[in-house]
């Protein structure tokens, strides 16, 4: 018979650990001097990587329990076959689309386990992962739980307050190896033993290029360094989309990062209809240049000068695909003609390019010229279309076509003679002379919105043209107030940016769209063009939003409910963090001295 062993009891130990008091409240417990509330996790996501776990284990002042139980796999297989069955009832019974997507993606997961453990004989565990969050205080207590439920939401994971169970849940997160019951019912999850071993290690940062420049930090306080022009798995461009409404502290996020990216040494190009750029543009030794019309008009693009265009061609290798001719520049004049006169019909625009080309070639100008030997003064301006109209119409004898170029004539005298010249009539003055150039659109938000578009695009083929110059040279262009190109009537305009933000990565470039919401790209018109625009970028920040404008990029990044829910707190600098595959919930972080450089034009 075996010799009874009695151990002492350190008392001084015990006096230590053991708080003054515990008060079960519904939702929290007053543990001694702190506030703290258990959370179950519920919800996973259906691929992880390495570490999975480690976000939300090392937030500060978050306690983590995992309880792993051996799955009968017999048992298990019974179940996951009536679970399949039951949600492809659902999903034919019809209903919400989001929760019919939401079911054929449990139906997928469940195919995939089922897969696991039938083909691939893994073994399975019963998965419980509670955290008790703990605080001195109900605020911090409540900072502290918003941080841990942002970090589930950006690694598609949902937590649940033990509501009526914090006394269950402190026992299931206790180190002494115990899961209550009712804590399994609500936390319990099958899992495949090579997701579990994944949770592991727990001090995974994150995310780490190495170089660039620091984004912010996830709220697990692990580095968020971004090198944009980084290569390799999910990264194939540098384009950003940056989303958000107005007082989510956007202006200052998109300022950090065309400074810090100026700063290693990419050029910048922003178009600015809100003159918010002219600060930090004075701030560096920029070149800020008024393309908005009126008298202070510092420079002038004109669009009967040929550039560049892109090309609609998904062959980004061949060089023939995007050039600078007079065939492809047709092309662009008939958006810039259709955004600026409205309504024109097909006679009116046949009419038109006939006479543009007429117009060339009186300047010694064919579909042969080599034009990149012509300077901007060997080019047509809009008073000479205009004069050249005028003259046809007097030697046309068709009445149709006679009244073709009435109407034309008539459209287009604002732009050679009347108040939209300051605009466009004259020669090219625009030049890059800057590493940091802002063009400044400002003084156009009083005029019709046909105008507005109308030189927003001309600016875009500008910008276009310089982004095309040297493939050697790393570019970034900003299009702040996307939206302002996007005209259901001419979807070639938004088609335009769509081929930029395509193309720009054969000529070592980069696209940030910058809009308050995704509403005005996916108009039935243009959401073949919209979309991808918004879509095609490596680096897509969502910052805080709601309603329909959150309905809308929840359909388009199928974002999680715990994604959703963070979102619509509009937390000033934070957002939803895009990277590739990789998504972060990340607090911008913004040093003093950047925001002395922002100045007053938002985002100070």
């Amino acid at each position: 018979m075996s010799e009874k062993v009695t151990f002492n009891i350190n008392q001084d130990i015990l006096d230590a650990i053991t708080p003054m008091a515990i008060e079960f409240n519904r939702k929290s417990i007053q543990y001694g001097d702190y506030l703290t509330n258990v959370i179950a996790i519920i919800a996973y996501p259906s691929q992880v990587n390495a570490g999975w776990l480690s976000r939300v284990a090392n937030i500060e002042g978050v306690v983590l329990s995992m309880h792993l139980t051996y799955a009968d796999p017999t048992k298990l297989l019974s179940r996951i076959n009536k679970s399949i069955t039951e949600l492809r009832t659902r999903i034919q019974s019809g209903g919400n689309a989001l929760m019919i997507q939401r079911w054929e993606q449990q139906q997928k997961d469940a195919e995939t386990l089922l897969a696991k453990i039938d083909r691939e004989q893994e073994n399975l565990f019963y998965l419980s992962v509670v955290i008790m969050v703990y605080a001195y205080n109900e605020d911090e207590l409540r900072t502290r739980t918003g941080k841990v439920e942002a970090v589930l939401a950006g690694a598609k994971m949902r937590g649940r307050n033990c509501l009526y169970l914090q006394e269950q849940g402190l026992k299931s997160v206790a180190p002494i190896a115990y899961l209550d019951p009712a804590i399994l019912d609500i936390a319990g999850r099958n899992m495949p033993a090579s997701t579990v071993a994944a949770a592991y290690p727990f001090n995974v940062s994150g995310i780490n290029d190495g170089i660039g420049f620091i984004m912010g930090r996830d709220l697990t306080g692990g580095l968020v360094l971004i090198d944009t022009w980084k290569r390799g798995q999910s990264r194939t461009n540098s384009n950003w989309t940056v989303l958000g409404t107005s007082g989510v502290g956007k202006s200052a996020t998109i300022k950090h990062i065309f400074l810090n990216e100026y700063a290693l040494g990419t050029k910048i190009i922003i178009i600015d209809p809100e003159r918010e750029y002219k600060d930090l543009c004075n701030a560096v030794g920029g070149q800020w240049i008024n393309v908005g019309g009126g008298s202070k008009q510092t420079g002038m693009i004109n669009p009967l000068q040929i550039k560049s265009i892109p090309s609609d061609s998904d062959d980004l290798d061949d060089p023939s695909e995007d050039g600078l001719t007079l065939a492809r520049h047709f092309q662009s004049l008939r958006t810039f003609f259709k955004l600026y006169m409205r309504n024109l019909s097909d006679m009116e625009l046949a009419v038109l390019d006939e006479i543009i080309e007429m117009l060339y070639a009186q300047f010694g100008i064919t579909w042969d010229t080599d034009i990149s030997k012509l300077k901007n003064t060997d080019y047509p301006i809009l008073s000479d279309l205009y004069n050249l109209i005028k003259e046809q119409e007097k030697q046309e004898q068709d009445p149709n076509r006679k009244e073709a170029m009435n109407r034309l004539h008539s459209m287009l005298r604002s732009t050679a003679v009347g108040a939209d010249a300051i605009l466009w009539n004259g020669h090219s003055t625009l030049t890059a002379n800057s590493d940091f150039i802002v063009l400044d659109t400002f003084d156009l938000n009083e005029a019709d919105e046909h105008l507005r578009r109308t030189q927003y695009y001309n600016v875009l083929t500008w910008c276009w043209d310089i982004l095309s110059l040297n493939r050697e040279e790393k570019i970034l262009l900003g299009v702040d107030e996307a939206y302002l190109l996007v005209d259901p009537e001419v979807p070639q305009s938004i088609q335009f940016l769509r081929n930029v933000a395509k193309r720009c990565r054969k000529y070592n470039a980069g696209l940030l769209v910058i809009s308050q919401s995704a509403g005005d790209f996916l108009y039935p018109e243009v959401i073949r063009f919209g979309q991808a625009l918004l879509d095609n970028a490596c680096y897509k920040l969502i910052m805080g939003m709601d309603g329909k404008a959150l309905e809308e990029i929840t359909d388009l990044f199928n974002l999680t409910e715990s994604e959703y829910d963070m979102l619509s707190k509009k937390r000033r600098g934070e957002g939803l963090f895009i990277v590739g595959s990789d998504r972060h919930y990340t607090i911008i972080d913004i040093p003093d001295y950047e925001l002395e450089l922002f100045g007053s034009g938002g985002g100070n």
